[in-house]
């Protein structure tokens, strides 16, 4: 029994340090800091902070689903991916906000973001991230 609730422990260790490296935070290679503190990721994340510290517009990009998005989401909003979509149509329909561009996958996050100054995404833990700065939270 001991040696069940050891291996047990030693699981849930292993699982959520596998689950906070499910996905990497990235912005175009123009971002100023190459670090970024998990309240600036909410904030962009939910249409609050619109331009980064060096004056440069946020162009917000997310995933269209995925265990990646989901993190994310999650991670920083505190909300379900239905709750945040439910959360941007609304600012939409109200006029306080624009949907986030959606991307089908990790290439073609990378490709947008390396393409659009300000830019800002995420993609999965072991997408190639070539063209863009991983930004890594505070």
């Amino acid at each position: 029994m001991k040696h069940f609730i050891t291996v047990f422990l030693a699981s849930v260790v292993l699982a959520v340090t596998a689950r906070a490296a499910d996905y990497q935070l990235i912005a175009n290679a123009d971002a100023g800091s190459a670090t970024v503190s998990k309240e600036d990721v909410k904030n962009v994340l939910l249409g609050n902070k619109v331009k980064w510290d060096n004056g440069t517009v946020v162009k917000l990009a997310v995933l269209g689903g995925g265990p990646a998005h989901d993190k994310v989401i999650s991670d920083f909003t505190a909300r379900t991916s239905d709750q945040f979509d439910k959360y941007w149509k609304k600012q939409v329909f109200t006029g306080k906000g624009v949907m986030p561009e959606v991307m089908a996958d990790d290439a073609a996050m990378v490709a947008y973001v390396a393409k659009n100054p300000g830019a800002f995404g995420y993609v999965s833990a072991g997408a190639k991230t070539d063209g863009v700065k991983p930004l890594a939270v505070q």
